[in-house]
């Protein structure tokens, strides 16, 4: 991957497209565009190649371009690459530059191509490299940007304008003395009252402490027709091609590549793994006092900081990522801050420089270093890959690939005195469930017997997939432990679960029996009862030795129901599942769901519930099961036994009537919605998979669960209450849950 593309908030959602060479992690396939989705900045879902050159026009490159939310479309505009065959330069002669537009409604589904602007359409001055069409849309006129190198060897802009996203005529260019023979990638915006022009520059001459990249991208200030002189975005290894949008909240985020071309001589050991490079950090942009430009992480990147840990000279070892701020240094003092085998030297002198002990660590990047003048604070945050590294308040930045060998580096601070914390990052954003999955059969009819129904609708369900799936349309990540049958009811679910953006990657497919169903009959106020086909199913022969730990490297919950509880392999899977996610931090919550019809020996359903309740660090119960499983009747008198082992927080459900949660802070209540019913399958699983998603937005760990407010307790139950109300109103389980997007639009 290189050039971020097509970046923009649209549908509910921040998306952020991307140069892609899917058939070669060296590049040397034909670019295209892949997509990443996300509705936090945090959780990103990759959906896939979305744009490929498969047109005369676009023949041998979908190259970078931007997207504008135009209502409910998306306008997307991309450079088309044409190289024809021949002993061409490809500079003057040889290459095609076509400007295509096409649009979207899904970011899935896409129109036509249609070409805007071919060499033809260039000012006469004008070489063959015309690209990288940056579009935006204010006060009635729709303008692009283009990139552009002239006859003349000299960088510069192009500003077409036009009065619909198809039609554009030139309007002048803009350029600079001795900047360069290609301006690559242009974006203009305004930050604090001032009008800055972001281009990536090729040609330019390296200075001591500016441009010691092959290429570089920088910023000018705008005044007119003039441009200020530049500042560099990044003074690191590893930065190019930033592209720039407005989030919803008004804040101007960038992402750049982080990488630099082949050109540079550095080397990525991931190549052997089949990828290679990445992108920035999002990054907040400001303008300071002075007009620079300030970058800083986004402040969603602090919803992961765990406990701070006090930095000194003596190493200690930090599980990655982890997020470093260094403030209150003492003046006229030599700092080093040492990550691994990365160096970080403030020099009194007032240089800070990034270097590497070995190559192996490095791949070829070797010193770097910005004049900063003093230094009043410093961020690093450090992924497995990357170091991105923020001086005084984002005024200069250093980004940079190192790859240590471990996934724990020793870290320590010497030389003058400051204040140095390190929090490490929990990037487990992933919802794993356990547990069945299943054909629901659903019935044309409701309010009557089996007998009068004269067809049933296959439909994929069972309670942890549906929890999958509420949390992953909510924006979340999931994931799906089960075992289905070899045959096309298992092909089926796993086919829906993909669609509604959960990991199969866990689930596995046997022929020793067949995949699950249930025939669901519905009684006249929409309730259900099952009549389960089971005996074994798949999903009952799963096994511990099935269950392995890399399938919960990423888990922040792990979700589980009583079903496959009963005496066969399953329930020991559980067991493990457990263990490995409790292992690596995660929540754990429990939903018995009760199914008496699946059980012979109901005192033995009991005691598999009352075993598995005090594992669980949030137990869902609904109205109808609380009396089977404390003896009480009352939420009151049944919280002391249901608070019990590692449970911190109850969530009670009372279907339309709304639902409660209890903690040691309290206990909230929120009333249900009332909506039409049309099929309440699925809508208790909505609810608890939109209450742990409420929780993950909201950036609850494990050790805030007992502490949570009954104000935002009650603010949770409301979000899975709406979640729930919508569900219901819709046909099916899976295919009713909301967006993310539905449900703020309320």
């Amino acid at each position: 991957m290189n050039d971020p593309n097509g970046l923009c908030f649209f549908g509910g959602k921040y998306h952020v497209f991307f140069q892609y060479s899917p058939e070669s992690a060296e590049g040397r396939s034909l670019r295209s565009w892949g997509h990443y989705e996300s509705s936090d900045l945090i959780s990103w879902k990759f959906t896939g190649t979305v744009l490929k050159p498969d047109e005369a026009f676009d023949s041998t490159g979908v190259f970078s371009g931007s997207a504008v939310a135009n209502g409910d479309t998306l306008e997307i505009f991309y450079t088309g690459n044409v190289e024809h065959e021949g002993d061409f330069d490809y500079v003057t002669e040889g290459r095609e530059a076509n400007q295509i537009h096409v649009s979207t409604k899904d970011c899935r589904n896409f129109s036509a191509k249609k070409v805007l602007l071919t060499n033809t359409d260039y000012p006469e001055y004008c070489s063959c490299h015309v690209r990288d069409p940056k579009v935006t849309f204010e006060n009635g006129i729709w303008r692009m940007l283009l990139g552009a190198r002239t006859l003349d060897d000299e960088g510069c802009v192009l500003v077409y304008e036009g009065n619909s996203p198809d039609e554009f005529h030139f309007v002048k260019k803009i350029s600079g003395p001795d900047l360069g023979y290609m301006w690559e990638c242009p974006d203009m915006f305004e930050l604090g009252g001032n009008t800055y022009l972001s281009v990536s520059l090729q040609g330019l001459e390296p200075g001591e402490y500016k441009c010691q990249n092959i290429y570089s991208s920088a910023y000018f200030r705008v005044e007119g027709d003039k441009l200020s002189g530049f500042d560099e975005f990044d003074h690191g290894f590893d930065f190019y091609a930033p592209q720039t949008f407005e989030a919803p909240d008004g804040r101007r985020i960038m992402f750049g590549w982080m990488g630099i071309g082949a050109e540079s001589g550095y080397t990525n050991p991931t190549v052997g793994l089949g990828w290679q490079h990445c992108l920035t950090l999002p990054r907040v942009l400001t303008a300071a006092p002075d007009g620079a430009i300030l970058q800083n992480p986004v402040s969603e990147i602090d919803s992961l900081r765990l406990a701070p840990s006090k930095i000194t000279s003596e190493q200690t070892w930090h599980k990655l990522p982890f997020d470093i701020v260094l403030n209150n240094v003492e003046s006229g003092s030599d700092i080093t801050l040492a990550i691994g085998k990365a160096y970080i030297k403030w020099r009194s002198e007032g240089y800070l420089e990034l270097s590497f002990e070995d190559e192996q660590v490095s791949g070829g990047r070797n010193f770097r270093s910005v004049k900063a003048g003093s230094l009043s604070g410093l961020r690093v945050v450090c992924d497995r890959s990357s170091l991105e590294i923020f001086v005084n308040g984002g005024r200069y930045v250093m980004s940079s690939r190192f790859y240590p060998e471990f996934d724990r580096l020793g870290v320590s601070v010497t030389g003058g005195n400051c204040d140095a914390v390190l929090y490490e990052l929990d990037v487990r954003n992933t919802l794993v469930a356990i547990g069945e999955a299943l054909i629901d059969f659903i019935p044309d009819r409701k309010g009557c017997d089996f007998g009068e129904v004269s067809s049933f609708t296959p439909a994929p369900g069972g309670a942890p997939a549906n929890v999958c799936a509420a949390f992953s349309k909510l924006g979340g990540n999931s994931r799906m432990i089960t075992q289905l049958g070899d045959d096309p009811f298992g092909e089926m679910i796993i086919n829906t679960l993909k669609d509604s953006g959960v990991d199969t990657s866990a689930i596995r497919l046997t022929g020793e029996a067949n995949t699950a169903l249930a025939f669901v009959s519905l009684n006249r106020s929409g309730d259900c009862t099952y009549s389960f086909y089971r005996k074994p199913s798949a999903d009952m022969l799963l096994s511990p030795s099935d269950i392995s730990p890399e399938m919960f490297d990423d888990c922040s919950f792990l979700h589980f129901g009583s079903v496959s509880l009963g005496d066969f392999p399953m329930r020991e899977a559980h067991r493990t599942a457990i263990t490995l996610a409790r292992k690596n931090g995660a929540i754990v919550s429990f939903d018995p769901n009760l199914r008496f019809m699946l059980w012979d020996d109901q005192d033995a359903l009991k005691a598999a519930v009352l075993e598995f309740i005090p594992e669980a660090d949030i137990l869902k119960i609904s109205d109808n099961e609380l009396e089977f499983i404390t003896g009480e009747t009352t939420l009151e008198n049944a919280l002391p036994k249901l608070l019990c082992g590692n449970v911190k927080l109850v969530v009670y459900t009372c279907g339309a009537d709304g639902a409660y949660a209890a903690n040691l802070e309290g206990i909230s209540f929120a009333p249900g919605i009332k909506v039409n019913a049309s099929d309440t399958a699925g809508a208790g699983d909505c609810f608890i998979g939109s209450f742990l998603r409420c929780l993950q937005m909201n950036g609850i760990k494990k050790a805030d669960l007992a502490g949570i407010t009954p104000d935002k307790m009650k603010e949770y139950l409301e979000f899975a209450n709406k979640c729930g109300a919508v569900s219901v109103t819709r046909k099916g389980a899976i295919p009713s849950y909301p967006t993310l997007e539905e449900v703020l639009k309320g």
